[in-house]
Parts: structure tokens; C-alpha cells; sequence
């Protein structure tokens, strides 16, 4: 087999937390089957670093 070209995938959206609005766009390479909810749990673990979450 040859090189497998990677998928592009996004995850874009906002949280919304008393009077703030945070917006988000997570990009990463999609390479295999895990990747795609990888996404929605590094932006998970980028809010709860910004103590958003």
C-alpha cells in the first residue's frame, strides 16, 4: 500500500458560560477512526485549562 492522505477534521463552535461567549475552531489530521472524538476532547481539555469548563 502507498501513503494514505490524512483527512482534514474540524471541530467549530462556541460555549456559552453566564455573560461570556467563547468561540472554538480544533483542527487535526484524521488518520484513523479514534481521531474524530479526539477533537471534541482536546478542546474539552483546552477549556478546563482556561478554567472555562
Amino acid at each position: 500500500m502507498g501513503n494514505v492522505t490524512p483527512q482534514i477534521g474540524w471541530y467549530v463552535g462556541y460555549l456559552e458560560r453566564g455573560n461570556n461567549v467563547y468561540f472554538f475552531a480544533t483542527n487535526i489530521d484524521i488518520r484513523n477512526k479514534k481521531d474524530p472524538s479526539a477533537r471534541l476532547e482536546l478542546t474539552r481539555r483546552c477549556f478546563k485549562d482556561l478554567a472555562v469548563l
